[in-house]
């Protein structure tokens, strides 16, 4: 049985997990679908008793549908890309070919394309988060400038993007931002806008977690607002426990969102609360595994040789 690896080929972080699958003799397919049709080829064949049968070939390997063992769905390009005419067509025929045959394998998913689809709404995360018993900023997502203006009412506010792009996506990027006291809100208007009550915070945690597994490493940044935008040396890096209490939440969010795999960013206060802030289900992890020792890429192989199911455990109402 085979891992299959879904990610472009720049990816230099999905090579430590390769690197581990190798290691312990997993079998395993890395391709980009942005690949298919082209260096890469697709066959599904659907019988008459309801079974996919059918294969996977690249320039090196062929992988029977049947074979996949896992599917980590980590940074993939989008299947038909490099159609040349009618590509909008061609784009969507080859996805839904593609995922259909790889959904219906049966295999398990680092992480579920629909789980992923989901969780990329700022608004389902953070309500999910609450439900789940995280502390959650009070937030407001609005297009009316006074609601933006009530919220700032409340005490000072930052301005984050509602679409979570990181750094590495510019020129579309927006970085976290304070809002100045007696701002003009009237360009809210033009475009939806989240923004956040300001949590009074004395360092952050980025919480990696893979299936029941959690890596906790704290942050000092010297007080910068968003810890993303700066390089990574210009951060300290510390591995931690964390109290119980917040491994029950997070637990609780990663079954109620049915991820395995999330990299989850927390506020902490000067009374020792941590803040829920996002939930990045694709979340670079290289960086803390150099920095810390964090056996991260080792977690990613253990589960997708040995996946363990994803579902659902009861919020709190």
């Amino acid at each position: 049985m085979t891992v299959l690896i879904l990610t472009s080929e720049e990816d230099v972080t999905a090579d430590m997990v390769v690197h581990r699958l190798t290691q312990r003799g997993t079998p395993v397919l890395r391709l980009d679908p942005a690949d298919i049709p082209g260096r890469v080829a697709l066959t599904a064949r659907i019988t008459a008793g309801g079974e996919v049968a059918g294969h996977i070939t690249t320039q090196r390997q062929r992988l029977a549908l049947a074979d996949i063992r896992s599917v980590w769905l980590r940074r993939p390009g989008t299947p038909g890309a490099g159609a040349v005419e009618q590509r909008e067509w061609v784009v969507l025929e080859t996805e839904r070919a593609f995922y259909g045959a790889l959904r219906s394998t049966g295999a398990p998913w680092m992480n579920a394309p629909d789980a992923v689809a989901r969780s990329r709404y700022k608004v389902w995360q953070l309500r999910t988060a609450a439900r789940a018993g995280l502390l959650v900023p009070d937030t407001v997502v609005t297009t009316e400038p006074a609601a933006a203006a009530q919220l700032a009412a409340d005490g000072p506010v930052i301005v984050k993007s509602i679409s979570g792009r990181h750094p590495e996506d510019p020129p579309v990027t927006l970085p976290t931002a304070r809002v100045p006291p007696g701002a003009d809100f009237s360009g809210v208007a033009a475009s939806a806008t989240c923004l956040q009550q300001e949590v009074d915070k004395v360092g952050d945690l980025r919480l990696t977690v893979v299936g029941d597994r959690m890596f906790a490493c704290l942050i000092t940044a010297d007080g910068t607002l968003d810890w993303r935008f700066l390089p990574p040396e210009e951060c300290g890096w510390t591995l931690a426990s964390i109290p119980t209490t917040l491994a029950v939440g997070v637990r609780r969010y990663m079954a109620a969102a049915e991820l395995a795999y999330a990299a989850l960013d927390f506020a902490i206060d000067g009374d020792g609360r941590y803040w829920f802030l996002e939930a990045n289900q694709g979340g670079q992890f290289g960086f803390v595994e150099i920095t810390t020792g964090a056996q991260i890429s080792q977690a990613i192989a253990d589960w997708l040789t040995h996946p363990s199911p994803t579902g659902a455990i009861p919020c709190r109402p």
